[in-house]
């Protein structure tokens, strides 16, 4: 099929903005990411779904953003790490040789490091509050996708994940692989961004059905998402096509949907089975 047929070739390139004087590590030009205004958005609008949920939920707004910080904050710091460990580990060599290049060098980010650290930092903020941590949790889960879905449109306007050679409708006629007409390939920040909009429509209309238990999208979110993400990832390009690398045949990604899916179901019947067996579908702090 002729790649006229599927989504044609755009990237958003980032925007320069010349400075009156050089400044350090930014030099003479700012560089304004159309990925990261993405990702900016999408961590406000996300904070403020939280703290609307809350408020609806007889929850404080305030220690809802209290804890949103916690989790980005962390979320960011290991997203990135784990990013260089897993993705970029010759340029984690390099800096292991000369430390000077961390300040120079982009490691990336990880989705699922981010989702790790975010949970890392929830555990912080409970072990340095001494409040209740579902509850609040509860609210950030129903609030994910919202972000998310910002996120994952960074990934797509900017395609930083190639996916293999299809004649799916969907498909970014992709000039970085082949000669023209180039090839037609999947696009997995696309199909997240999908995934992401439908997750916010089950979300919402669960939400206005009835109130559910504490814990309830703590539990739902990565029962949903890591199955969805394990089987995306078998749509990646392999390494030497731009893909991620793969450790025993599966992506650091897809060996991290299971560590999530047994999240998931830990949450679940730890959780919010009890709360529900108890009679505690209305979601009371405890």
């Amino acid at each position: 099929m002729h790649a006229s047929l599927f989504i044609p070739w755009f990237r958003l390139e980032s925007w320069d903005i010349p400075l009156p004087v050089s400044l350090p590590i930014l030099g003479d030009v700012l560089s304004i990411q159309p990925f990261g205004v993405l990702v900016a958005i999408g961590v406000v609008l996300g904070a403020w779904v939280a703290g609307r949920f809350a408020r609806r939920n007889g929850l404080d707004p305030v220690v809802t953003g209290d804890l949103v910080t916690y989790a980005v904050v962390t979320g960011f710091i290991l997203g990135y790490l784990l990013n260089g460990l897993f993705y970029e580990r010759d340029a984690v060599r390099e800096i292991l040789r000369d430390p000077s290049l961390f300040f120079s060098t982009w490691l990336g980010l990880s989705s699922y490091g981010g989702f790790f650290g975010g949970i890392l930092g929830c555990f912080i903020w409970r072990y340095r509050r001494k409040m209740p941590l579902l509850p609040y949790a509860n609210a950030i889960c129903f609030a994910l996708p919202f972000g998310w879905l910002f996120g994952r449109t960074g990934c797509f306007v900017v395609h930083d994940h190639p996916g293999k050679v299809t004649d799916f409708a969907l498909a970014v006629a992709d000039y970085r692989f082949g000669a023209p007409p180039y090839e037609p390939r999947h696009d997995l920040g696309l199909y997240e961004l999908i995934f992401s909009a439908l997750i916010i429509a089950l979300f919402v209309w669960l939400e206005h059905r009835r109130r559910r238990p504490v814990g309830f999208y703590c539990a739902l979110l990565p029962l949903l998402y890591a199955p969805a993400r394990f089987f995306l990832d078998f749509l990646r390009a392999p390494p030497l096509e731009g893909g991620d690398v793969r450790y025993g045949g599966l992506t650091p990604a897809q060996w991290s949907s299971v560590v999530m899916l047994c999240i998931g179901l830990a949450v679940w019947q730890l959780g919010v089975k009890p709360r529900m067996a108890d009679g505690d579908p209305s979601g009371a702090q405890r």
